[in-house]
């Protein structure tokens, strides 16, 4: 069935059909709402009132900024100029901004939209008491010494960092390099104060050696003290660090082989005789197969100890003896009944392998990197031990570092001490 309206009907109709296309063509609200709750902020990090909510929605796509003005009508960002797109928003905010705690005080604050047609402003009141008028800042920073060289030679292998800071925060300490990659500094263990408290604190760098890792490249690096409080404030400080031959040191006893001899034997049997009085000789070379080079003290190859001294004992031309130095490495002797570890030692070349260094006014002496040198020395058998037959070997030691597996216990011989 067709139905007929009347003509003035008809008029209505298409007039109200007309009106609802107007309405519904005419764009949303830019900044449809926006609000700050609760109205108060106490950012001092006692968990009440520590941050506000602040809430907005967009009708269209739009430039968001969100600041607050205080008396002195500056406005402070919070977000400024950022595009988002049409949607519900909600963000925390603790009262910073800028990397700056906001004063105690009575704000207005702004969330701002605006596209290519309009700016819209929605506008309320923030109330702010109990911040902390106090800025973070790192108070004390130093690099020292500000160039190191971490081969574990005992000699400038580690930098210490320290940092103060005026009130508790977080503290990080990185270096960087030209390339932006990062090699974290670890917090010193012991010491008076504890992570996160006010004052001074120590880190050590030694640039991984330490830990069996090879250091970064050569060159300088800058070193980053980043302070970061519960409020998210930060401050920074910086400088810079050189290192300069780093790299694991690595050495051995080539081959594994130590060849013994006595006054009246070769060493080619099961075992090798030596008389009582006599003297048991050793040989062996030792090769600097790192990308560094080691550090080396005396005795000279050539010298020649009693069965019961040892190298700290007085000898010709050093009534002081030689003591353990951190670092260095050296040829060792042991034997099965001896009373400490590896009592003769020898320095791992002659003056003929090794290259002198004059640090702060005193010589170091040093192996190459991938050089070898023999060492020589020997044992006048002074007693007969409580095992005889017994058995000798060498090793090779990185004195307070280690003596690795490869070169503890190498290539023991029998010797065999005969009575006269």
């Amino acid at each position: 069935m067709i139905r007929i309206f009347p003509t003035g009907l008809r008029f209505w109709i298409g007039a109200g059909f007309a009106l609802a296309l107007l309405i519904a063509c005419q764009p949303a609200p830019l900044l449809r709402a926006a609000s700050v709750t609760p109205d108060l902020l106490t950012p001092n990090a006692d968990g009440h009132n520590d941050v506000v909510v602040i809430r907005y929605a967009l009708g269209r796509n739009a430039t968001v900024s969100i600041y607050f003005l205080g008396a002195d009508g500056a406005p402070r960002y919070f977000r400024r100029e950022q595009p988002r797109p049409q949607g519900e928003y909600e963000v925390l905010f603790n009262g910073v901004v800028e990397n700056q705690l906001l004063p105690d005080g009575r704000y207005t604050w702004v969330v701002e939209a605006r596209d290519e047609r309009e700016t819209a402003r929605i506008t309320g009141t923030l109330t702010v008491s109990g911040s902390n008028p106090q800025p973070l800042q790192i108070t004390g920073f130093s690099v020292s010494p500000p160039e190191i060289t971490p081969n574990r030679d005992g000699l400038s292998d580690r930098a210490t960092i320290n940092v103060c800071v005026n009130r508790p925060a977080q503290l990080t300490v990185y270096l960087e390099g030209a390339d932006g990659v990062r090699y974290p500094v670890p917090r010193k263990e012991v010491q008076r104060r504890k992570p996160g408290e006010a004052g001074c604190h120590v880190f050590d760098y030694d640039a991984g050696v330490d830990r069996g890792q090879e250091p970064p490249p050569d060159g300088t690096y800058t070193v980053y003290a980043v302070a970061e409080d519960a409020l998210g404030l930060r401050d920074v400080a910086t400088g810079t660090l050189t290192i300069r031959e780093g790299g694991m040191p690595r050495a051995e006893i080539l081959n594994g082989q130590v060849e013994f001899r006595s006054d009246i034997s070769s060493g080619t049997g099961d075992y090798i005789p030596v008389s009582l009085g006599g003297f048991l000789y050793f040989t062996l070379t030792v090769h600097n197969y790192g990308s560094v080079p080691i550090r080396t003290s005396g005795p000279p190859p050539g010298t020649c100890y009693d069965l019961d001294q040892t190298f700290n004992a007085p000898q010709p031309g050093r009534p002081e003896g030689w003591a353990e130095e951190s670092g260095a490495w050296r040829v060792g002797i042991d034997f099965d009944t001896s009373l400490r570890n590896y009592p003769f030692r020898w320095a791992v070349g002659g003056p003929e392998d090794l290259e002198t260094r004059i640090i702060d006014g005193r010589p170091y002496y040093y192996l190459p990197a991938g050089r070898t040198a023999l060492v020589t020395g020997c044992i006048r058998i002074t007693y007969t031990p409580p095992r005889n037959p017994l058995y000798f070997w060498a090793g090779l030691i990185h004195e307070d570092v280690e003596i690795a597996p490869l070169n503890n216990r190498v290539d023991p011989h029998r010797v065999l001490i005969e009575g006269p």
